[in-house]
């Protein structure tokens, strides 16, 4: 599972998706995650749009390895259902520095990384393939993320943005809270990589590059001359669906859907699925016609599937007299009355928290 994945590996079948959870090997995923050519699962795109769960990915590995061997992936599951109760506990709070003030602003980017021109060879690679396919390995996303920040003093919000705008897992919580722990305003340090660290998980030979330096004198680095151009990257995007004010109003059973809640299985027996596109928050946080082409295609195989855009005032005035189910998702959860939870992992911690160390220790 570890070859470079292009935008037709997610627009696979759910059937083909159940059979990329069962050849999932928990012990060469350990063993070699870190590596950008490691066996990871890349299924992350299918939790974010809950197409499946956290729990579903861990109940089919679970079935052939035994917890010892799964640990490390079940360790990486609640690392994202940590960034989503941190969510449900700060709301709009964690698009602000949550723990510690930071040290750049403004929202310009660099604009080789928009261009993919950094003069890091694998940061290169790595941008290019989140531009033209939506994916990126969790390493690259943290030296990228490092390099913003902490080297071309870019704002974390800024880019958190941009790289959300072509994620095909561009998940709010885990998305902005990692840009936030490499930035320093969500950890006790900011997050620094060289070009050693980068050429050992890369497996490249790549040298004399800014980064090329030891460890100590990255906080100290002077701005590199291929990081001072700026721009403001555009994030323009289509919004898909039918308008909200053209639709008759709805009777009976409406199970009401987000971007992030694609099961084709939720709620069988409703009357209508209505796939809501909610413009203010999508416009506050775009996405790339890429994005756009994933979310339909999951949105083609929920049975009787209607997609609308408009305002949330809209849709509360054509669901008035309809039988609402909706689960709960942080970024919706001013659209209607929660009916269920959503499916976790683990269950929320009954003591206080303020670290992910301290989240694990309670619920492993």
């Amino acid at each position: 599972m570890n070859k470079l994945k292009t935008t037709s590996f997610f627009h696979c079948s759910y059937e083909e998706l159940n059979e990329r959870l069962r050849q999932i090997n928990p012990v060469d995923y350990a063993r070699t995650r870190n590596y950008l050519d490691g066996d990871v699962t890349w299924l992350s795109p299918f939790i974010t749009h809950g197409i499946i769960t956290t729990k579903s990915v861990a109940d089919a590995v679970l079935v052939n390895n035994s917890a010892e061997n799964c640990e490390k992936l079940l360790f990486e599951l609640a690392w994202r259902e940590y960034f989503h109760r941190v969510w449900q506990q700060h709301g709009i709070g964690i698009f602000s520095d949550l723990k510690n003030p930071g040290q750049s602003h403004g929202q310009a980017l660099p604009q080789s990384v928009c261009e993919a021109n950094t003069g890091i060879r694998v940061i290169d690679d790595a941008l290019n393939q989140l531009i033209s396919v939506g994916t990126l390995h969790n390493h690259a996303r943290m030296w990228i993320a490092s390099l913003c920040c902490n080297i071309g003093n870019t704002h974390w919000l800024p880019a958190a943005k941009w790289m959300h705008y072509h994620l095909l897992d561009g998940d709010l919580a885990s998305n902005t809270l990692s840009w936030q722990w490499i930035a320093g305003t969500f950890s006790h340090k900011r997050y620094y990589a060289n070009q050693e660290n980068i050429n050992k998980f890369s497996k490249s030979v790549q040298r004399n590059t800014f980064l090329d330096v030891p460890y100590n004198e990255l906080p100290n680095l002077p701005l590199p001359e291929s990081l001072q151009d700026t721009l403001r990257p555009k994030l323009d995007q289509m919004l898909p669906g039918q308008k909200l004010s053209e639709m008759d109003n709805l009777t009976g059973a409406v199970a009401l859907r987000s971007v992030w809640q694609l099961d084709p299985h939720w709620q069988p027996t409703a009357d209508h699925h209505l796939l809501f596109i909610d413009e203010e928050l999508h416009n506050q946080w775009p996405m790339s016609r890429n994005r756009w082409a994933f979310i339909l295609h999951w949105a083609l195989a929920i049975p009787n599937a209607i997609v609308v855009k408009g305002s949330v005032e809209e849709l509360k005035e054509k669901l008035a007299n309809a039988n609402v189910s909706r689960q709960e998702y942080t970024a919706v959860n001013h659209w209607s009355p929660q009916t269920e939870d959503r499916t976790w992992l683990y269950r929320a911690p009954t003591k206080r928290y303020n670290s992910f160390s301290q989240f694990w220790k309670q619920v492993k």
